[in-house]
């Protein structure tokens, strides 16, 4: 019976290692997961549980025909260092990482809280086979740095649009961005030719040292996406992306932008493909954004709140960009200034206003001769847009950089003005932006991710 009471006893004190428990003044005890590390290809179903770390090393691929699932509340930390940790789901294989408002399941850095810094991991990929308009209809990310048939996406000559890669919800991405040759990092959350099956809803990423969220081709459709205090363009997209996007954030730090001899830091960067007609055309469907610039002492790398390049077409509707240093709108292209001219491209029901300019036209063209010719174009009864007079006439709650709380204050010019005439797929909603009351990031997203503790 002494041996039975000390093995109880002792399965007990095993268990609480794994457990978080409370004192008597009623304050939680966070006790230390035992971690465990993922490397190498996984080739059948595996589950990453909340009662342990996991540490990733090198590139984790989930292949073909196995799916990943991940526990609400489990944390994933990349290796720092030259194995320039990363998750890729390639083509045929499924992430299901379904967390909660309560328990968002963590992408981070596995350096100590203070201590973590952007592009201490690589990122997340994931690969689908979805339209993409490249040569036979399929590539390979960064043109294969990653190593032989690492992240190749798109369909090829057979694409599937409802193509299904699993399910991120509740999911938060930090400090990815390490770069695997210079001026070549891998984004934050990375979606290469991934269909219209796959989920993706209540994502942020935080402090990425390339991209937020890159979109190469596809079809899918997210939601509630929040981009914070990333290096370059906090949405960026081309390849013939086609998918739609509704309710979404970018939040700008000035001190924080693409150092490169090249780069420029926008809101929104959207160009086609490698040339100006590269079918299927570049479309990305766009409404009820925020995009909070980094004002008007940013360091000059900071560009647009959004540009528009090469062939590109676009729908952007419904939306705030406010605060960015050089423009909130700018066009960076004739043939992307002919195809919003000519209504195959949409920028409706917005309200802008850019610290230098809100309006910029970086080449000229026939139809949009000047900025002037722009900001007319936009002000017109058929696309009514609004130029602000100040950041500040938006409405916000707070901007604050460390707390922001996007959520319309009594009165806000954006509370009304939202327009879904002539497109669908979207939630109607009265309101521009991407929140009126209700604050959908609470609980689940973080604002100080360098001193949590994981």
């Amino acid at each position: 019976m002494k041996k039975l009471n000390s093995l109880i006893v002792a399965l007990f004190l095993s268990a609480s290692m794994f457990t978080s428990c409370k004192n008597n003044d009623e304050e939680e005890v966070v006790v230390q997961l035992t971690p465990e590390t993922l490397s190498g290809q996984i080739t059948s179903n595996k589950t990453l549980t909340a009662d342990r770390v996991w540490l990733l090393s090198g590139y984790v691929r989930v292949m073909d025909g196995a799916t990943l699932t991940i526990e609400p509340g489990t944390i994933i930390r990349g290796i720092k260092g030259s194995t320039a940790a990363a998750l890729i789901i390639e083509r045929g294989g499924k992430i299901n990482a379904s967390g909660t408002a309560d328990k968002p399941i963590v992408f981070t850095s596995n350096e100590a809280a203070g201590a973590r810094n952007i592009g201490d991991w690589a990122g997340v990929i994931i690969c689908g086979k979805a339209p993409v308009n490249q040569a036979g209809g399929e590539a390979q990310y960064e043109g294969g740095v990653l190593g032989t048939d690492v992240a190749k996406y798109g369909g090829g000559a057979s694409p599937v649009a409802a193509d299904n890669s699993g399910v991120l919800k509740y999911v938060r991405i930090e400090y990815a961005g390490n770069a695997i040759q210079q001026d070549k990092e891998i984004n934050s959350l990375t979606l290469a030719g991934v269909g219209s099956g796959t989920t993706i809803e209540n994502v942020q990423v935080s402090f990425g040292g390339d991209d937020g969220f890159e979109f190469f081709g596809g079809t899918v459709n997210c939601k509630n996406l929040i981009a914070y205090r990333c290096t370059d363009d906090d949405f960026d997209f081309e390849y013939g992306y086609v998918g739609r996007i509704q309710f979404a954030v970018s939040i700008k730090d000035p001190n924080i932008y693409d150092a490169s001899s090249s780069g420029a830091s926008n809101g929104i960067e959207c160009d086609n493909g490698a040339t100006v007609n590269d079918v299927p055309a570049n479309k990305p469907m766009l409404s009820n954004f925020t995009f909070i610039g980094p004002g008007v002492n940013a360091n000059t790398k900071h560009n647009a709140g959004v540009i528009f390049r090469k062939g590109t077409r676009f729908v952007l509707r419904n939306s705030i960009i406010v605060d960015h240093l050089k423009a909130a709108f700018e066009l960076a292209t004739v043939e992307a200034g002919d195809r919003l001219f000519a209504g195959e491209s949409e920028f409706k029901n917005n309200l802008v206003w850019g610290n230098q300019a809100t309006y910029k036209v970086s080449t000229a063209g026939t139809n949009f001769a000047d900025a002037t010719a722009l900001a007319t174009f936009s002000a017109l009864p058929a696309n009514s847009n609004t130029t602000l007079a100040n950041a500040a006439a938006a409405g916000i709650t707070s901007t604050t950089l460390t707390a922001p709380n996007l959520t319309l204050a009594t009165g806000s010019a954006a509370k009304t003005g939202a327009n879904f005439t002539g497109i669908s797929g979207f939630e109607t909603v009265t309101y521009r932006g991407a929140m009126d009351t209700n604050n959908w990031a609470s609980g689940w997203a973080s604002w100080t991710p360098n001193s949590n503790t994981y």
